[in-house]
């Protein structure tokens, strides 16, 4: 062999050489930028399975430092050491059930997912129904379920809200009656059939609450159906915060037992086979605040003329009225181009925002809710002062004292540290060992959606790659996929 053929030889040899000790990922791109028509690979994980717990209302501090409020949450304990987590959640706003639990879903504000606050706007002449958001049909952008779908995955969903009518294959969505909320009617109604009879049947308790039940289902879903995306909804602590307010006594012991649900539902996981291609979320909507006394914006409403009230304290025409979420709240105007209302209505609020120690801890203009995300259909909102709630009435008191069953509320900003929300990755995906210090919560649906391997069109947030183990591969939209 003379010597040229030889160096071609060498230098045909060192090619194939250094094309072998590339990445396969780089060496795919590099196919690629040959083949623009060449598709990128599917990574939709088929065989993943991830959990979303949503602990309604618990506070970051009950997993990161349960030894100083002097709680026991060894389940909570083993996925915060086991797993990754973060110190706090930044939400979104209002800080309450519904507009975050679908910001966790969609990774979107809620503005752009559609669910304002938890109850539909009731004009203050009309009786009230006291309804919420609960129908899928109002969500206007992507979820994790309807992601999942697309890609030929399972669903399961136990609670969660906004899922009456969602497509999602076992699903049993959280539904009551605003007149009889302890009546199971409603989400029997709305659940696929006979679940929730079969679920029950199969995992009997003493344990007659309705998280236990919810527990149960999803225990039975989980071990029987094997569903890629489970969602799981638990509300016990939230109404043991509101009546008693955050760290009592009451609401810690509620936390306790919140543990032991959880562990049950990992336990299922277990006893599924699956729990080594599980990934868990541990999640909550929103934080916490004391409270001990009440301001009704309604009622200077009325007093302004804004509202027109009765003898009998009924309201029987309104130029503005309030959209409340207890710890801030909208105010609509009936006209939404009646700007010598919205005039009025802004220097009242701005007025009483100013006084020093009263019950408004900001006022925001529609230029900072647009910023925000939040109703869009609002003129105002009001985020309340420590220490207040915000009601109802339109007559009586500006502030009072509040009820003494109400000791704690949320709603506000989510810049305000107690509005703070919880997370935790744990099992297959996470990157045990890490902690990050403030995630935000348009962030979590995108990490999940990782899991899976399916992405959300309408998310304005990303994942959360710190927390998820490095080779986590994450899936691209469509003109994502193109540009590529």
């Amino acid at each position: 062999m003379n010597k040229a053929i030889r160096l071609i030889v060498a230098i045909l040899v060192l090619g194939l050489l250094s094309s072998a000790s590339l990445p396969q990922a780089q060496r795919q791109r590099n196919r690629q930028s040959k083949d623009q028509s060449a598709p990128l690979p599917d990574l939709v994980r088929r065989d993943a399975h991830l959990v979303m717990i949503s602990i309604d209302g618990l506070i970051p501090e009950y997993y990161t430092e349960p030894a100083k409020v002097g709680l026991k949450v060894p389940n909570l304990t083993m996925m915060k050491l086991g797993g990754a987590f973060a110190d706090g959640v930044e939400g979104i706003y209002p800080s309450v059930t519904y507009p975050a639990h679908t910001t966790l879903i969609t990774g979107a504000r809620p503005a752009v997912h559609g669910i304002y606050q938890n109850r539909i706007f009731e004009s203050p002449t009309e009786p009230k129904t006291g309804e919420w958001f609960w129908f899928s049909k109002d969500l206007k952008c992507e979820t994790l379920w309807s992601a999942a779908r697309a890609a030929e995955l399972s669903t399961g969903s136990v609670g969660w809200p906004v899922t009456v009518g969602a497509a999602i294959d076992y699903n049993v969505p959280e539904i009551f009656d605003p007149k009889d909320p302890k009546s199971p009617a409603r989400a029997l109604a709305n659940s696929t059939p006979g679940l929730i009879a079969k679920a029950l049947a199969e995992t009997p308790s003493g344990d007659s609450s309705t998280d236990a039940r919810r527990t149960a289902i999803s225990e039975y879903i989980i071990t029987t159906y094997k569903p890629n995306l489970m969602l799981v909804h638990l509300i016990a602590l939230d109404d043991a915060h509101h009546k008693y307010g955050p760290r009592s006594p009451e609401a810690l012991a509620t936390a306790e037992t919140m543990d032991g649900y959880i562990g049950r539902i990992i336990a299922a996981v277990r006893n599924a086979g699956i729990l080594d291609k599980t990934t868990f979320f541990l999640v909550s909507d929103h934080g916490f605040m004391s409270v001990d006394k009440r301001f009704e914006p309604g009622v200077i409403l009325a007093k302004e003329k804004l509202i027109t009230v009765d003898g009998s304290g009924k309201a029987t025409a309104w130029k503005a009225a309030v959209w409340n979420n207890s710890g801030s709240c909208s105010v609509i105007l009936h006209d939404p181009d009646d700007k010598e209302t919205a005039a009025k209505v802004i220097a009242v609020f701005r007025k009483l925002a100013e006084k020093p120690g009263g019950p408004i801890y900001r006022m925001l203009t529609r230029t900072e809710l647009d910023k925000l995300g939040a109703v869009p259909g609002a003129v105002l909102m009001l985020d309340a002062a420590p220490g207040f709630s915000i009601g109802d009435e339109i007559t009586g008191p500006e502030i009072h004292e509040g009820p003494r069953d109400y000791r704690g509320t949320h709603g506000q900003l989510p810049s305000r540290s107690e509005m703070r929300s919880s997370l935790i990755i744990y099992g297959e995906l996470a990157r045990v060992g890490t902690r990050l210090g403030l995630a935000q919560m348009v962030d979590i649906g995108p990490t999940a959606g990782v899991v899976l391997g399916v992405a959300l069109p309408g998310a304005q947030g990303a994942a959360i790659r710190s927390l998820l183990k490095a080779d986590a591969a994450i899936p691209l939209l469509p003109k994502e996929k193109k540009k590529s």
